[in-house]
């Protein structure tokens, strides 16, 4: 088992869900520029095959946000829940965005 194998192992559950980093392999200290860029590649490979998964996860965590949002706009529901349901609206569109961005760098590794 090599060392990024086994740190994906011990990485928690829920990092693992959320964050496809956890996954990726680690270009040891001493690699040489094409071991390097060989590792970068199955790092982008892979990405570019799961990505789809975490885009969508965090779609609907987006989504969820956001009906949250449009549900606690009324005159009931106390104005620290309608802040907390926005603040987690940003954070989802942060993490959507960024899982789109990652999606995008390795689809570009893996064409040129």
């Amino acid at each position: 088992m090599t060392v990024s194998h086994q740190l994906a192992q011990d990485t928690s559950v829920w990092r693992r869900f959320w964050s496809p980093r956890t996954f990726l392999e680690v270009v040891p200290g001493g690699a040489t520029s094409e071991e390097a860029g060989e590792i970068n590649y199955r790092n982008a490979v892979w990405l570019k095959t799961y990505m789809d998964i975490y885009i969508l996860r965090w779609g609907a965590l987006w989504a969820l946000t956001i009906f949250l949002v449009i549900s606690a706009t009324g005159e009931e529901i106390p104005d620290l829940v309608y802040v907390l349901t926005l603040a987690s609206t940003l954070v989802s569109s942060v993490g959507l965005a960024t899982m789109i961005l990652i999606y995008r760098r390795a689809a570009k590794a893996i064409q040129g």
